[in-house]
């Protein structure tokens, strides 16, 4: 047996490593934090460089070095642009803000849209010097949801105050700006989604074109496909990809945006664990804009009927697709499995994309068709099984069917709609435009999923019920 001596000595020595390690650890974190106040703290305020957060709704772009890497990854995505407007978001202290007036032919309007007082003056400076090029904005875009719900409530007219120097274009015309920024906000992408299908806020000026920098969880989650499984391929996943062209750049260093990020510490537990772990170090440039044939896909008056369809289809990741859709038009599930139709294949929109270049669940971008019919579909057949051109084929026969007029489907849509109108408090109507879904990204999970980073995971619930003794 090992002596009481020997067993104080090894305590007392593991004691000694862990306070050492502990005074090491605090020792970096100053060192850290004492060189980021001198790098940073002449062109930003305090709170951007000490609080370290999960997830920035709002990230600027620190260093000049990675605003030329970052210029020199959009540049051909930029020729191709014949685009003259462009709006910057949160320029700060205009590190990317120089090469977009380097431009001067291409871009007749900079429009920087800042959310931050302390950088006001600065920008007004830039204003002064470029008073026909240049406009400048206070206000936060990123959070324009919160801006179109306070309108909604007292007939106010913020988001157009904030976008009054946007042009507008009609929606089959070429894109009417390009919009470059960084951000973490997942509400910002389902009000994008909610803004094309209701024909409101940013989409009611034209196809705008964003070029971003987002959190890898966000755009995954974004661009799946249905092999991930439920818990990641939601309905945000399948209207994204049917609503918008989307493009992966590249990858850009996270340590070189403000705020900085908290220390990763990924669960085990956690349902999220496979995507969580995907280059958290990094964000992912990325551009995105409103499919131009979208109209003609699904025609403009029925995008609200498209979007009520896919958000009640996908509430539970076990809904079956003809049992669900006869509730609604009884008997229908024949014309489904005996479907004689042709299907019309769908192909890449980039032919130059390299897929193995793509993060890893991420799906490329493709064309979508009305007649990509899923094969063998069965009483079996779950929605999640479907991929978002299938979906938007199977809505398509859905609503050409002649019963379609007076299906309860189209009660229940009017219901929610008028649901939506009467809305006066904001979580009341997140959760309406929404339709929580069954283990979908809840108010919870969307910390866990869109952060990168997660606490403690819940421990199980105890069942209260006694288990009986085997003898």
């Amino acid at each position: 047996m090992m002596s009481l001596r020997c067993r104080l000595g090894l305590c007392n020595a593991r004691s000694v490593q862990y306070v050492t390690k502990c005074y090491q650890s605090t020792k970096a974190k100053r060192a850290e934090h004492a060189e980021r106040m001198s790098r940073y703290s002449m062109e930003f305020p305090e709170k951007l460089l000490t609080k370290k957060q999960k997830s920035a709704a709002n990230m600027y772009i620190a260093d000049p070095a990675i605003a030329q890497q970052i210029n020199n990854y959009l540049e051909p995505h930029l020729k191709e642009s014949k685009c003259d407007t462009v709006l910057e978001l949160n320029p700060g202290p205009c590190h990317f803000t120089r090469h977009l007036l380097d431009r001067e032919s291409q871009f007749r309007k900079i429009i920087l849209i800042e959310s931050a007082e302390h950088f006001m003056p600065r920008l007004q400076e830039m204003h002064a010097l470029y008073p026909d090029r240049v406009k400048v904005q206070h206000g936060d875009f990123v959070g324009l949801h919160k801006l179109a719900f306070v309108d909604k409530i007292d007939n106010g007219m913020r988001v157009a105050d904030l976008l009054c120097n946007v042009p507008q274009k009609g929606y089959n015309e070429d894109i009417n700006m390009l919009v470059i920024g960084a951000v973490g906000s997942y509400p910002f992408f389902k009000h994008l989604i909610n803004s094309l299908i209701f024909q409101s806020s940013l989409y009611n000026f034209g196809r705008c074109e964003m070029m971003l920098a987002l959190p890898p969880p966000i755009y995954i989650h974004l661009t799946c496909s249905n092999d991930i499984g439920y818990m990641i391929y939601r309905s945000t996943s399948v209207l994204f990809q049917i609503l918008f062209e989307h493009r992966f750049i590249a990858k850009v260093p996270r340590e070189l945006f403000l705020p900085q990020q908290s220390n990763i510490n990924i669960s085990k537990s956690s349902k999220l664990l496979k995507i969580k772990s995907i280059n958290p170090e990094y964000l992912y440039l990325v551009k995105f804009k409103p499919r131009r044939n979208l109209h003609e896909l699904c025609p403009i008056q029925h995008l609200p009927a498209l979007w009520f369809f896919i958000k009640q289809n996908f509430v539970s990741r076990r809904n079956r697709i003809i049992p669900n859709l006869e509730k609604w038009i009884p008997g229908c599930g024949p014309r489904l499995i005996i479907n004689q139709n042709a299907s019309e294949p769908v192909s890449p929109m980039y032919t130059d994309e390299s897929v193995e270049n793509l993060p890893q669940y991420s799906k490329q971008c493709s064309t979508m068709s009305t007649r990509d019919y899923f094969p063998g579909i069965n009483i079996y057949t779950q929605f999640g099984d479907l991929t978002p051109s299938q979906i938007l084929t199977l809505f398509t026969q859905f609503h050409r069917w002649p019963e379609y007029s007076e299906s309860s489907f189209l009660a229940s849509l009017e219901n929610t709609l008028l649901k939506l109108e009467s809305v006066t408090d904001e979580q009341v109507l997140d959760e309406s435009v929404n339709l929580a879904e069954e283990d979908d990204i809840s108010s919870e999970n969307v910390d866990e999923l869109m952060e990168a980073n997660e606490g403690v995971a819940p421990k199980p619930i105890k069942s209260r019920k006694k288990t009986k003794q085997t003898i």
